[in-house]
C-alpha cells in the first residue's frame, strides 16, 4: 500500500455556469490556493493527484476541452491555482460521486492506493457522495474542510456536520497528509 493518500480534486474544473454556481465559483476560487499548495505538499511526498469532473452532459468532452472552458470564464482564478499537470490523473463523471461508473477505484487499485483525500465542490453534494462511495469501497478516506467549498456557508457548515455524524475524518489541509498516521 502506497503510504501517502492520494489527493482527489473534485469537480474544480468548470465555468460554473449553472444554478447556484456563481456563488459556487466565489467558493471554490477562495479555497484555490490553499487547495494548490495541498497538491504541492501531496506531489513532493510522491502522492498520486486526481480530478474528477463533471462532463457537463455533452459526452463529446473531455478534459482539454474543460480546462479551456474553464480558463475562458469567471473560474479562470482557479486555473491559474489548480490547472492539471500532465501526470495527474484526469476522470469525467456522470453524477455526484467520483466513483460512480468512472475509472477511479480500478486506478486507485492499480496503484496500491488505500488512503484518499477528497477535496473540491461541492461538500454537501459531490464531496460527500464521493466520500461515502470510497468508504463503500474500504478506503481510507478523509475530506479536507478547508479545501472543499460549498454555494453558501450553511450548506458547507451542513455538509461537514454530515460528514463527521457518519464518523469520517474532516481535517484542516495543515493536518490533511498526517490523518491516517494517527491509527
Amino acid at each position: 500500500m502506497t503510504a501517502t493518500p492520494a489527493l482527489l480534486i473534485v469537480d474544480m474544473i468548470s465555468t460554473f455556469d449553472f444554478p447556484r454556481g456563481a456563488p459556487l465559483r466565489r467558493a471554490a476560487i477562495d479555497i484555490a490556493p490553499r487547495l494548490a499548495r495541498l497538491k504541492r505538499r501531496v506531489r513532493e511526498q510522491g502522492g498520486m493527484c486526481l480530478y474528477a469532473n463533471d462532463n457537463t452532459g455533452a459526452w463529446r468532452s473531455d478534459f482539454a476541452a474543460l480546462v479551456t472552458l474553464a480558463r475562458a470564464s469567471k473560474a479562470e482564478p482557479i486555473l491559474d491555482h489548480l490547472e492539471p499537470q500532465p501526470d495527474d490523473a484526469l476522470i469525467l463523471k456522470p453524477r455526484h460521486s467520483a466513483f460512480h461508473q468512472t475509472a477511479l477505484h480500478f486506478i486507485l487499485e492499480s496503484r496500491g492506493i488505500r488512503r484518499l483525500l477528497v477535496t473540491g465542490v461541492s461538500t454537501e453534494a459531490c464531496v460527500l457522495a464521493t466520500a461515502l462511495d470510497a468508504r463503500m469501497l474500504e478506503i481510507d478516506v478523509a475530506v479536507v474542510a478547508d479545501c472543499v467549498a460549498a454555494s453558501s456557508a450553511q450548506r458547507h457548515r451542513d455538509g461537514l456536520s454530515v460528514l463527521r455524524h457518519c464518523d469520517f475524518p474532516v481535517v484542516r489541509a495543515s493536518a490533511a497528509l498526517a490523518v491516517f498516521d494517527r491509527g
